[in-house]
């Protein structure tokens, strides 16, 4: 990786999580755009409150596991999430009925479960690993 000099690692590490993270959101939003969802929010706050929601959770979603690759080196996580990722936009793509980002949209927090616990269990399989 090229060094940054007015970056320390960690700042870098944290930089390009950021910047993955963003770019994944907003292909989450041309893609919501596309098939043509809206929030069905009763107030202006309710509203807000949903677009903060779904879009600190996929940034959250992206972001993590891309930090994780970039400055420990974890795999599982990374690849776990491009799995996920990949089906909801692979299906949102095809046009299918059964598409699911709108769901997958609100509840992001299970995709991301699912990507820490795959962390865990890669931190554990090396802890055992180099133990030996």
């Amino acid at each position: 990786m090229t060094s940054l000099p007015f970056l320390s690692t960690d700042q870098q590490s944290t930089a390009i999580a950021l910047v993955i993270g963003v770019s994944y959101l907003l292909i989450l939003y041309f893609l919501a755009r596309r098939g043509g969802y809206e929030l069905a929010a009763d107030t202006p706050q309710q509203r807000l409150l949903y677009l903060v929601w779904i879009g600190f959770g996929h940034l959250l979603l992206a972001a993590v596991p891309a930090y994780l690759l970039v400055e420990y080196s974890f795999v599982l996580p990374s690849g776990i999430f491009v799995m996920i990722a990949g089906y909801a936009v692979s299906v949102e793509l095809a046009g299918s009925a059964d598409s699911s980002l709108s769901i997958y949209g609100m509840f992001w927090l299970a995709p991301m479960v699912i990507v820490l616990i795959a962390a865990g269990i890669e931190y554990v399989l090396r802890s055992i690993v180099l133990s030996y």
